[in-house]
């Protein structure tokens, strides 16, 4: 899930945007990718990137398991990986396709 931390009581160093799972655990590789590589982003570019990388995250977590994404990835389970990122671009095909259930066009 998509969280924004803004509190006053925060350190302004460690507001910003992260994802975190149903427990409120920070996902671990996104907020390591935010890191490394958007620690200069404008926070709205991470939040749009960030909701990409969520919508990945709540795929893997509803056809696999709770943490399939992060496993996958810690234990370099590139099969599991590649399992995970084909259902992922098939749902995504599948959103806009016409006469799908549940396809914006149907």
């Amino acid at each position: 899930m998509f969280v924004r931390v803004s509190a006053d009581v925060v350190p302004r160093a460690l507001r910003g945007v992260a994802l975190v799972d149903d427990n409120h655990v920070p996902r671990y590789w996104a907020a390591v990718w935010l890191v490394v590589a958007g620690s200069q982003w404008a926070m709205s570019t991470q939040s749009m990137r960030l909701r990409y990388v969520e919508n990945l995250y709540e795929h893997a977590d509803q056809a696999f398991k709770a943490n399939a994404l992060d496993d996958a990835l810690s234990e370099l389970d590139d099969a599991r990986l590649a399992d995970i990122l084909e259902s992922w671009f098939v749902s995504l095909r599948n959103l806009n396709r016409p006469g799908f259930c549940g396809g914006s066009n149907s």
